[in-house]
């Protein structure tokens, strides 16, 4: 009687061990909405353990580097942006094959080594931390530590490409303040070709930026090599580059899709197939999958019926989605540059099968030592035994959470323009706009100083 005792108390812990990346939203956004950045930042760093933990340090210090990014508080957010880095760093030198716990149990005992999205946007939130502090040479930097990550999200994987154009033009215009414009010109060349492979079409206003550097580096032959027709014109660049400063407007606009769970259950044949039936989150149909299953230990060719929760994109209310910028008399439109809701589609659809097959060998073998373990530990009452076995087959199936990590404040889109301006002051307002227009929130900058040769950033962060 102890043994069973002992067997349903912990079964009734697993069952109350709620999933941390829900909890986490639900403690922290409240607080988002009432208190605002700064608010949401200090209610993490209140609760680190319980919010994150151990196995989410990556997340912990990328959520707060956003939350003061976004607060302006730059040197915070650049620090936080610094652990990351150095997290993701380690993590990448250690093999996924070492974390064997996950194995028996589920991928949240695993370290979180981030989406490659979330890797290039914490590049991207980095460069333009330095940028807002006039640090370029900061920015340089982290754009010489944002092409190595690049190279070894590529390498991790040939049949995907981890790209982004908009990190790729962040990079020329790093290198062009930095006055190293053959490399400049490089980043265009990579932007144009990211663009080109990725989700977001090359907004207009960066193609005249392209254009008219590589004009300048007489490099317009790299675009024909790319089938890409080099502009006759390119007014807004040249005129950037006659009058030698810009104002550059960054815009946030929604917030980015959190993960929620997709419970799929079917059959497993070890060493022969799986079928899955779930249901579409988007259309509410019912969907169903059939990929290989790999043999398992003591599978015996035998076939098992399994259910399981997996990650799928859960979508949150949004209200901005573009922006107008005012800067004295000219108003200007900043183009979309970045979609965070497309990037998490791209890779939900590329990690999907290899987390179906892995989490379905995992529910698998757990399932064939339950059966094994409740054989081993029969009695002759009939009663004990049924509890027993209940106990053993909630325990078991309570191991298993679909891991809902993902970084909690990203925007759903990231606009930019850049916009030529005389050496001087000038009043600058950034209009926050819904999708018929409305002004939702408008960020007055005031009069904002521009010295001889600057381009100064600025950013509005409409995560609403």
């Amino acid at each position: 009687m102890k043994r069973l005792v002992v067997l349903l108390v912990t079964a009734l812990l697993l069952c109350s061990c709620a999933n941390k990346a829900m909890t986490r939203y639900e403690t922290i956004v409240p607080v988002l909405k009432k208190e605002g950045f700064e608010g949401a930042a200090k209610k993490i760093e209140s609760k680190p353990d319980e919010l994150y933990g151990e196995k989410s340090e990556w997340l912990y210090h990328f959520d707060l580097g956003t939350l003061y990014h976004y607060n302006g508080d730059y040197k915070e957010s650049t620090r936080h942006f610094e652990k990351a880095e150095d997290i993701y760093d380690d993590l990448f030198t250690k093999s996924v094959t070492n974390e064997a716990a996950a194995v028996v149990t589920n991928d949240n005992i695993r370290p979180y080594r981030a989406r490659p999205f979330e890797i290039i946007m914490m590049y991207q939130y980095q460069i333009l931390n330095y940028l807002a502090m006039k640090d370029v040479e900061g920015a340089l930097v982290e754009v010489k530590r944002a092409q190595i990550a690049l190279e070894g999200l590529y390498q991790k994987d040939q049949n995907r490409v981890n790209d982004n154009g908009f990190l790729r033009y962040l990079c020329a215009i790093v290198y062009e303040m930095s006055g190293e414009d053959d490399d400049a010109a490089i980043s265009y060349i990579q932007a144009t070709k990211a663009f080109d492979n990725g989700n977001i079409k090359m907004p207009s206003e960066a193609w005249q930026f392209i254009n008219e550097s590589l004009a300048k580096m007489d490099r317009k032959d790299d675009l024909k090599s790319m089938n890409r027709t080099p502009l006759e014109q390119t007014p807004i660049a040249t005129e950037a580059r006659e009058k030698g400063q810009e104002i550059i407007v960054i815009g946030y606009a929604g917030h980015s899709p959190i993960l929620g769970e997709m419970y799929m259950s079917g059959t497993f044949v070890s060493g022969g197939s799986m079928h899955l039936n779930y249901k579409d989150g988007k259309t509410g149909s019912m969907g169903s999958i059939t990929l290989i299953a790999p043999p398992v230990p003591n599978g015996n060719g035998g076939t098992f019926h399994i259910g399981f929760a997996l990650p799928e994109k859960k979508e949150l209310p949004q209200r901005v989605y573009k922006f107008n910028v005012k800067v004295d008399d000219r108003q200007v439109k900043p183009e979309k540059f970045v979609s965070v809701d497309a990037e998490l589609d791209k890779n939900i659809e590329e990690e999907t099968p290899t987390t179906i097959t892995r989490t379905a060998v995992r529910v698998t073998i757990r399932t064939i030592a339950a059966q094994i373990a409740k054989e081993k530990t029969n009695t002759d009452n009939g009663i004990f035994n049924l509890l027993k076995n209940i106990a053993v087959d909630v325990g078991q199936s309570q191991l298993e959470q679909a891991d809902l990590r993902i970084g909690l404040f990203m925007p759903n889109s990231v606009y930019m323009t850049r916009i030529p301006v005389d050496a001087g002051e000038h009043s600058v307002s950034v209009n926050a706009l819904g999708n018929n227009g409305q002004i939702f929130s408008t960020y007055d900058f005031g009069k904002v100083k521009v010295g001889k040769g600057q381009k100064k950033v600025l950013i509005a962060p409409a995560i609403e």
